[in-house]
């Protein structure tokens, strides 16, 4: 006969001494971690007061003209477009897309070759 091996009974005295444990591991480490690694905190300052003077340096350097730049509005002119050649025709309630068939009661009249056409300007 196999024996069936039986789950772990749960223990509470195990578990919070295990979990007294890691906390004391991590009060442990972050200690550890000042002692070792404080250096980086201290290098970090001394970088950013080294950029931070090398800012300054290049915003005395640059000239500071502040002047309010005048405001003009303009229309400008609109391009002449097919929209408002071909869109004519779809404006036609006849000529809605859903009645499109051979029994267009209106028959649309034909547009202007753009040579034909003076008023033209594309």
């Amino acid at each position: 006969m196999e024996a069936q091996e039986k789950p772990p009974k749960y223990d509470p005295n195990t578990e919070a001494f295990q979990m007294r444990a890691q906390w004391k591991k991590v009060d442990i480490c972050r200690k550890q971690w000042h002692d070792q690694w404080s250096w980086l905190l201290a290098e970090r300052k001394r970088a950013l007061q080294e950029s931070n003077s090398i800012r300054a340096e290049a915003a005395a350097a640059l000239p500071h003209i502040a002047t309010a730049r005048e405001v003009t509005k303009t229309l400008k002119p609109v391009p002449a477009t097919s929209t408002g050649v071909i869109g004519w025709l779809a404006a036609k309630p006849e000529c809605a897309l859903e009645i499109y068939s051979s029994w267009i009661p209106k028959i649309p009249v034909r547009m202007k070759d753009p040579w034909e056409d003076s008023t033209y300007l594309g």
